[in-house]
């Protein structure tokens, strides 16, 4: 829990999102580590299924992925952010049991955080 408010502190002190948290716990299958940077709706999508979810269904629905393609290593490719700094995106190299992923995330500033709004796994 300490390491949990350490790390949303430090993402406020510096004003984007903490990628390699997020890069990290997707690299280590952590999907409540995930959670704490999720908005209460977010959009997943998994090869060929995709929708809009509340938290706990979208945390599911990536635990789920995780169990079936085992992730092994995940690495952080690009970021970037709108020009207003009102959202983030990253882009990620996920390899797993299944193969090789793509990882789109998109983050959006919530008061003084920024939570992910979609997150994307597509096959390579």
């Amino acid at each position: 829990m300490k390491t949990l408010l350490l790390l949303l502190v430090a993402t406020s002190l510096y004003g984007q999102p903490n990628f390699n948290a997020v890069i990290s716990a997707i690299k280590a299958g952590n999907t409540s580590e995930i959670g704490a940077y999720m908005d209460a709706n977010v959009e997943i999508t998994v090869g060929d299924k995709d929708g809009s979810y509340a938290k706990a269904q979208a945390i599911s629905a990536i635990n789920t992925f995780f169990q079936q393609q085992s992730p092994s290593a995940c690495s952080l490719v690009h970021s970037g952010a709108a020009k207003d700094g009102a959202s983030y995106y990253c882009i990620g190299n996920l390899s797993a049991k299944g193969g090789k992923y793509r990882v789109y995330i998109f983050f959006k500033k919530k008061g003084s955080s920024y939570l992910i709004q979609e997150m994307r796994f597509e096959k390579e």
